[in-house]
């Protein structure tokens, strides 16, 4: 197995699956969210931190007409975030096959995981702790076009103003700082999509396929509370560079309720233990459901 990061992704390219999901057990990040996401809180407008490459985003929008029902440009002014327009509790419940465009396969939900295995990653290049009740919050993310079902814990701030990580690569990470998920707003989710642990065993993550994921997808939260899944469309996926102009556009807020997935891409910088790029993947609330009725 190779050893450091700079390595893995050709190595793994070359593993069968199976082997994959085994070496996942093992391993920690070395990369991720925190350097790839400053959020400047003060402003209400999250920015991307500069990173040391400079190059033009590359955006894949497939379809530009559901992009433009997302407002990405402009910040919720004060009287629409105490008022908002369409809050989840407004939207009719259905039964969640009647929104699904395609059945649930259990089977291929492959990556994630409940969080059980703690923390596993070291707190440092932006990781921070997120393991534990504390931290815990009441979602399960579900991303059939990735293979994705993981729980999703908060993360806040680095030490240096930047959206945190999640100590463990097999969640999701929600900045605490951003949107509710099912309530008007840009909620900000983040997952790791390979790592090193303390031993530089290495491995895969929760997004290791987020790139599969194109417009017109569906992505799941779901609220174990409430007994409801919120279904989202996704309506914009991008490959940018974190430095940007570009980057600040995903972490801006909506007015509608919007979920924004990051993971990283691109070249890896063994110095600076970074990647060059970020996939984003953008959903549009369109749906929520209950589970379906048990068949009689």
């Amino acid at each position: 197995m190779p050893q450091t990061l700079h390595s893995v992704r050709a190595w793994i390219q070359q593993q069968p699956t199976n082997t994959l999901i085994l070496i996942g057990v093992a391993a920690l990040a070395a990369v991720i969210l925190a350097s790839v996401l400053g959020a400047i809180i003060g402003s209400r407008a999250p920015q991307l931190n500069a990173a040391s490459h400079a190059a033009a985003t590359t955006s894949n929008v497939q379809d530009e007409s559901a992009v433009h029902e997302v407002p990405y440009a402009g910040v919720t002014t004060a009287d629409e975030a105490a008022n908002p327009s369409a809050p989840t509790d407004s939207i009719a419940v259905q039964q969640l096959s009647d929104v699904l465009r395609e059945p649930l396969d259990e089977s291929a939900l492959v990556y994630g995981s409940d969080g059980a295995e703690g923390t596993i990653l070291p707190i440092d290049n932006g990781v921070l702790p997120s393991s534990g009740q504390r931290f815990a919050t009441d979602w399960e993310l579900i991303l059939p076009s990735a293979g994705i079902r993981a729980s999703v814990v908060q993360v806040g701030l680095t030490p240096h103003g930047a959206m945190g990580s999640p100590d463990n690569p097999f969640v999701v990470g929600w900045f605490n700082r951003s949107a509710v998920p099912g309530r008007p707003g840009n909620a900000l989710l983040g997952g790791h999509r390979d790592y090193q642990d303390l031993s530089g065993n290495v491995g895969i993550g929760v997004c290791w396929e987020l790139d599969k994921t194109q417009v017109g997808d569906q992505l799941i939260m779901f609220e174990q509370s409430s007994d409801r899944y919120l279904v989202y469309d996704i309506v914009e996926t991008a490959s940018i560079r974190p430095e940007s102009p570009e980057a600040a556009r995903f972490l801006s807020q909506t007015r509608e309720s919007v979920v924004t997935l990051f993971t990283c891409s691109g070249e890896f910088d063994a110095e600076t233990h970074s990647y060059s790029e970020r996939i984003v993947v953008v959903g549009l609330l369109t749906a929520v459901a209950a589970p379906d009725a048990p068949d009689a």
